[in-house]
């Protein structure tokens, strides 16, 4: 049996006066505010890291090898060394270049970055899935050269499934830059949910891309995913060591580095902010510590009285602010656990393509893990025990001569 924490329920549980039990309702209504609102921006920022990085990934690769200045020489022994790399699953040639689309309602034209791929890699990637379509190739069912571009740059565009669009880039030719142009057919509008794909980029055949550019074999990209489990620095490294130090090698990370080293930035002041509601929310425990106190003077002085040693009475106090603590904490991690379920599963976050722009996501999914709820709940669990400590030491030091002198 545990004395000290049974009083403090009993407090906790029927306060006798009402101001006291309503000042203990904001107290933990407070705190259930604080810890839900840093349970959902957390959950805000880790959602959007992971689901810019799993776009990122999706749509690209681990690893990129590419030759500085130049298109990659010797695409096929490049290929060969490293495919042969151990924690290799997969490399493959990619051909992008700038160029200008034009349609009948975009007759001035629009710029957009086209790229080349093979067409199977749509079978290892759900991203790249929905981009080359469920037909698996970009060109037509009567074998015409086709494309696949995003919801918003064929609305842009005024385009469908079917449309004809003319694609113009620049070509060396003695020299000098001369245009080639080319038609395809619109055979796919994806949707990704990542706006500088839905946006900005044109997706063909490999081969449609060399023939464009006049490149036939040629690649200035290879694009590299790694087994699971295999070490992306390791890796890195030994296709460098392989290559001889000729092509530069990078992984997504150093692609990406200062975006999501901002985003690091961001959610650790995010959580300060946010923070000192907490903080602040313990005010209100002090305030309901003491006025607990003082309506209780007249138990503590009995209890004192009967023998009772000052560290009980501050026990006594020490459990009650733990228990609003406690309650308060829980019912927050509780609540904003299920507000990031339900934005999630219903998709009540989203952006128009004007501020999708600017965020380079359309929805953000509000992911909650279990490390940063365990730090949350600490966070609140400690300044909610540390607010405590004051009042349960003043409640100590009540004379119970005192306490009893007016009852």
């Amino acid at each position: 049996m545990n004395l000290p924490r049974d009083i403090a329920w009993r407090y906790l549980k029927r306060p006798t006066d009402s101001l006291i039990s309503a000042v203990g309702f904001v107290s933990i209504l407070g705190l259930v505010i604080g810890v839900m609102a840093l349970v959902i921006s957390m959950a805000l920022m880790t959602g959007y890291r992971r689901d810019l990085q799993r776009k990122l990934l999706g749509g690209n690769a681990e690893v990129f090898v590419y030759s500085v200045g130049a298109p990659i020489s010797d695409t096929p022994r490049l290929l060969q060394i490293v495919r042969s790399t151990p924690g290799v699953a997969e490399a493959s040639p990619v051909l992008f270049q700038h160029a200008l689309v034009t349609t009948e309602r975009s007759s001035t034209g629009t710029e957009v970055m086209l790229k080349g791929i093979e067409p199977w890699r749509g079978r290892t990637s759900p991203m790249l899935a929905r981009i080359v379509g469920r037909r698996g190739t970009f060109d037509t069912a009567e074998g015409e050269a086709g494309v696949s571009l995003g919801k918003y740059l064929a609305a842009k565009l005024g385009v469908t499934v079917g449309t004809s669009i003319s694609v113009t880039v620049p070509s060396e030719n003695g020299g000098g830059l001369l245009p080639r142009t080319s038609s395809f057919v619109v055979t796919n509008i994806f949707d990704t949910g990542f706006y500088e794909y839905d946006a900005r980029w044109l997706f063909v055949d490999l081969r449609d891309a060399e023939r464009l550019l006049n490149a036939p074999g040629s690649a200035n990209l290879i694009e590299v995913k790694l087994t699971p489990g295999a070490s992306l620095d390791a890796v890195t490294r030994e296709i460098g060591a392989r290559t001889g130090h000729r092509y530069a090698v990078n992984d997504w990370r150093d692609m990406n580095r200062q975006l999501f080293s901002m985003l690091e930035i961001q959610q650790l002041v995010l959580f300060v902010v946010i923070g000192l509601i907490v903080f602040v929310s313990t005010f209100n425990i002090v305030s309901t510590l003491i006025m607990t106190v003082h309506e209780k003077r007249k138990e503590i002085g009995i209890l004192t009285s009967m023998g009772a040693e000052p560290r009980m009475i501050t026990r006594i106090f020490l459990w009650y602010g733990a228990m609003v603590g406690f309650v308060g904490t829980a019912t927050g991690v509780i609540l904003g656990v299920l507000v990031c379920f339900l934005i999630t599963r219903f998709r009540l976050v989203s952006f128009p393509p004007d501020i999708a722009e600017v965020y380079f996501v359309s929805s953000i999914p509000f992911i909650t893990r279990g490390v940063d709820l365990s730090v949350i709940a600490a966070f609140s669990l400690l300044v909610s025990f540390l607010a405590t400590i004051v009042p349960s030491l003043r409640a100590a030091r009540l004379n119970p001569v005192d306490a009893l002198r007016h009852e």
